[in-house]
């Protein structure tokens, strides 16, 4: 057994060694980023330390697979959580490096307008917040918003009618209009099957889709090319004006 005097330090990490594979090499330092591959978001913000290629890239004769030399290039991935450590990394060892920059605040995806609006709370609506008299009197605002994400898919599994979107106290006008629109298409598929001979279902209520959207003002026609096609309803002026013009 080796006797071994300990002194002040011993407990000290080991101090640097200059690599010798790393004389003369430069680092890149960038956002890892989405993969273009797929929808997820897994680890896009991690910061990536690569080494720049020295060699240019080989092609095997009789595989074709691409290779090098250049083995600290192309397999060598330090990840860091964010982008100064990656850069407290490369300034600690010395490293001559090339940082890309921090990524801009991107705008968060905007919903469609008629949604977003009948989201706001109870209490933000022109009505008010509804009190407990006006609840118990059936005010405007004790009736629950609809499940709009599914209205917007499926209109006839939430609403039972076509006029209960159209008298709805707490939908917007917009709103109205878009779910009507889905409906109309829904309900415009059932006779065009009907039509060619396919299996029975339930019966087509185009009629009183086509109704309420009258009453807010849309005269809707199917248009393959825009399935929510809908048109502004003219007014009787801008009619009688075609009368004369034919005339």
């Amino acid at each position: 057994m080796q006797d071994r005097t300990i002194g002040l330090g011993h407990n000290n990490p080991p101090a640097a060694l200059d690599a010798p594979w790393l004389a003369g090499r430069r680092a890149l330092i960038r956002r890892r980023g989405r993969s273009v591959e797929t929808s997820g978001r897994a680890r896009a913000d991690t910061w990536e330390l690569t080494f720049e290629r020295q060699t240019p890239p080989e092609i095997e004769p009789l595989m074709g697979w691409t290779g090098g030399t250049d083995t600290l290039a192309t397999e060598v991935v330090l990840a860091f959580p964010t982008r100064a450590q990656a850069l407290a990394y490369a300034e600690r060892q010395g490293l001559a490096y090339s940082a890309g920059p921090e990524p801009a605040e991107t705008a968060r995806a905007k919903t469609l307008r008629v949604w977003r609006a009948n989201r706001r709370p109870a209490s933000a609506h022109p009505q008010g917040r509804a009190t407990a008299r006006d609840r118990r009197a059936g005010a405007p605002n004790s009736v629950s918003l609809p499940d709009l994400e599914r209205a917007l898919v499926n209109p006839a599994a939430v609403f039972d009618t076509p006029a209960a979107v159209r008298d709805h106290p707490r939908l917007l006008r917009p709103c109205k209009r878009e779910i009507l629109r889905r409906w109309a298409w829904d309900e415009y598929l059932k006779e065009v099957a009907a039509a060619e001979g396919m299996a029975e279902g339930e019966p087509s209520r185009l009629g009183d889709v086509t109704a309420a959207l009258l009453a807010l003002g849309e005269t809707w026609r199917p248009d393959p090319a825009a399935p929510a096609a809908a048109l502004p309803a003219a007014r009787e002026t801008d009619t009688e004006d075609r009368i004369r013009a034919a005339a």
